[in-house]
């Protein structure tokens, strides 16, 4: 039965999902050169979501070097195709693959599937004697129990020990959990008893995934993933029977659900525009139609609109996807802890982050996430070496930061800005996988989910006015919108449920507290203003939209950087004439940086410097109330300085 309720704004939620190059370890070149299916070191650990990544850039790595480049034109969990099709002959040991993360969100560590089928059943054990030794070495079985949403159906084997001291009787089941009856107490004497004990036996053993309950001299076996699949045994059918009282309908195997590293945190937001989808439609008439009516209409070109993120900064780390580059990172690492291999992190060190301490490279991936075990993204050959990673001691502390992560950032001159992507959710909220997806039905009833990928920063605008919060809008063009199929299983937020457990979430007040007005201070021409009452730094790459042949698919643009700009405008109380003189200088300023330096009380900063300026524009009103006069300034810079954008701060960039 199709799922009436209505999605409501309580199940709505957009989450952040890095975008980083992802090396894919081959297994199999087809003989047209053109699909590659992906090593089980890969896919093992992750399940591609179908079609996220046509579009993208992928690279090939002949022995170490770049050799050719190809775009997506479709993907499944294991395989990609691509265009033009490969010349060079693959070697499986010594070449590899780069998904470019223009639009290629991080994959996460997909949900394992059930393995078997099931039967829903409660079985019945009915106890006949309340002479305890007619129990001796007795047992009862239940087979194919079924572990909740994966794993092997095993046996369990429920036994009585009639002394205290009997050993377990040999009864050739495997898998199987074994559990323990001790009847030997003497205040023991009835079936019902019995009966009891087991009761409290077999509830008290974990992970065997039934539940038992007892009617008078009846025990109960029931079991909520189903089970058992094959008939009950006893050991002494002359004390002990057994019947399946209800059995159900066979029920499948829990599909595998694919995941995406989609349990970031937005941070403050105020509000946000999810990316709207357009399609074209026309209406074409034949040349002679015989009619008034149009002759023939469809559907061109999918267009994804702009994003708006208007966020209350507690962090500043957003200024990497505006500038470009991540030229250093300083954080305290443990050298002495590295991950395993390419795949798999330290074991002992789950859940971590991991970096390159000694070798940034511009877009990442910067920080390696370990989750469960499995790095995400795997580590990038060719580019780092997994014992080159080191864990990375988080940052912490309230009343001042301890361990902070420091960021420089500078400006991208290429085409190859990093992007990120946004996945929204409208959940109804079920009891059970609250945020999966459910494959069975032509239109997703319980989980609608789209991911907005490749979004580019256009316009990135930092605003502080009197008496409020820092605040940083974002105008982001993405490249697509991507739906799910419909027989795709797949796990939004990457099935975190709790809004407080999101990564960069933190529930210290002091990271959690914005950047505020009164925190700030401004030096222009060499000298502090102290009493610049707002001002807007705007920020723009201008950024074009473009659609190339051979993506493969009319949904896929690209957003290509162009002349990047800055203003800054700002309101003061002035004491002299120095503004007004800037204004008539026909020299540039050089060398006498912009600083615009804000801070928290526990440490973290958001410091940015420009260099190469001019002051514009300003005006003197004079005051009706006749109080400060109050002028206001516009500043053109060309250029950030050199290590001209610094964030100190506890929030941990992937990518």
């Amino acid at each position: 039965m199709a799922n009436t309720n209505i999605f409501l704004g309580s199940g709505a939620s957009v989450t952040f999902v890095p975008e980083v190059d992802i090396y894919l370890k081959p297994s199999l070149l087809n003989a047209e050169k053109n699909t590659l299916t992906i090593d089980t070191d890969f896919t093992g650990n992750f399940d591609l979501v179908n079609n996220l990544y046509v579009g993208c850039v992928l690279e090939f790595y002949d022995n170490g070097t770049h050799t050719t480049t190809h775009r997506v034109t479709a993907n499944d969990g294991t395989t990609i195709t691509f265009h033009p099709a490969q010349t060079i002959t693959l070697d499986t040991t010594n070449d590899y693959y780069h998904l470019k993360g223009y639009g290629a969100p991080c994959p996460a560590e997909k949900v394992a599937g059930g393995s078997t089928t099931y039967r829903d059943e409660v079985t019945h054990f009915t106890f006949a004697s309340d002479t305890k030794s007619d129990y001796s070495g007795d047992y009862i079985v239940f087979y194919e129990i079924q572990t909740a949403d994966a794993g092997t159906a095993k046996a369990v084997v429920v036994w009585f020990d009639t002394t205290g001291s009997e050993t377990v009787p040999t009864h050739g089941i495997s898998p199987v959990e074994v559990v323990e009856v001790d009847i030997s107490d003497a205040g023991l004497t009835t079936r019902d008893e019995y009966v009891a004990a087991a009761v409290t036996a077999i509830n008290a053993e974990s992970g065997i995934e039934v539940v038992a309950t007892r009617s008078n001299n009846v025990l109960i076996i029931t079991n909520e993933n189903g089970g058992p699949t094959t008939d009950a045994v006893s050991s002494n059918a002359s004390h002990i029977s057994h019947s399946i009282v209800t059995q159900g309908a066979t029920v499948a195997a829990t599909s595998a659900a694919k995941k995406l590293n989609a349990d970031y945190w937005m941070g403050i937001v105020e509000s946000l525009t999810f990316p709207s989808v357009e399609v074209e439609f026309k209406q074409q008439n034949l040349f002679v139609g015989g009619s008034r009516n149009f002759t023939y209409q469809y559907k061109g070109i999918e267009t994804a609109g702009n994003a708006s993120v208007n966020i209350v900064a507690n962090h500043g780390a957003w200024l990497y996807y505006f500038f470009g580059k991540c030229s250093a990172i300083t954080a305290t690492l443990d050298s002495g802890t590295t991950p395993a291999s390419n795949f798999a992190g330290n074991t002992g060190s789950e859940n971590k982050y991991y970096l390159n301490g000694t070798s940034v490279t511009d877009t990442g991936p910067l920080f390696y996430r370990s989750l469960d075990n499995v790095m995400t993204p795997p580590v990038l050959r060719g580019q780092d070496t997994f014992g080159d990673l080191h864990q990375l001691t988080e940052p912490s502390g309230t009343t001042s930061i301890s361990d902070p992560i420091t960021y420089t950032f500078a400006e991208q001159d290429g085409d190859d800005l990093p992007s990120f992507a946004m996945e929204q959710v409208f959940s109804k909220l079920p009891s059970s996988n609250t945020y999966r997806t459910n494959a069975d039905n032509d239109n997703e009833e319980t989980n609608f989910v789209l991911i907005a990928t490749g979004n580019r920063v256009n316009t990135l605008t930092m605003t502080a006015n009197e008496n409020e919060e820092l605040k940083i809008t974002m105008d982001c063009m993405p490249r697509k919108v991507h739906d799910f199929e419909k027989t795709e299983s797949y796990e939004s937020r990457r099935g975190v449920t709790n809004e407080t457990d999101f990564k960069n979430y933190s529930a210290n007040d002091k990271f959690l507290e914005p950047f505020f007005f009164s925190s700030g201070s401004i030096s222009l021409f060499g000298q502090n203003f102290l009493r610049i009452t707002n001002f807007t730094l705007t920020m723009n790459n201008t950024l074009t939209d473009k659609r190339f042949i051979g993506i493969g698919s009319k949904t896929i643009k690209d957003a290509i950087p162009a002349q990047r700009t800055y203003e800054l405008t700002f309101t003061a109380l002035v004491t002299d004439d120095l503004l007004f003189n800037e204004l008539k200088n026909q020299n540039e300023t050089t060398g006498t940086v912009i600083d615009l330096i804000f801070d928290k009380s526990n440490g973290e900063q958001i410091r940015l410097k420009f260099d190469d300026y001019f002051l514009t524009t300003n005006t003197w009103p004079i005051p009706e109330d006749k109080g400060a006069v109050m002028v206001e300034a516009t500043i053109i810079p060309r250029t950030l300085a050199s290590n001209g954008c610094t964030v100190k701060t506890h929030w941990i960039l992937q990518g």
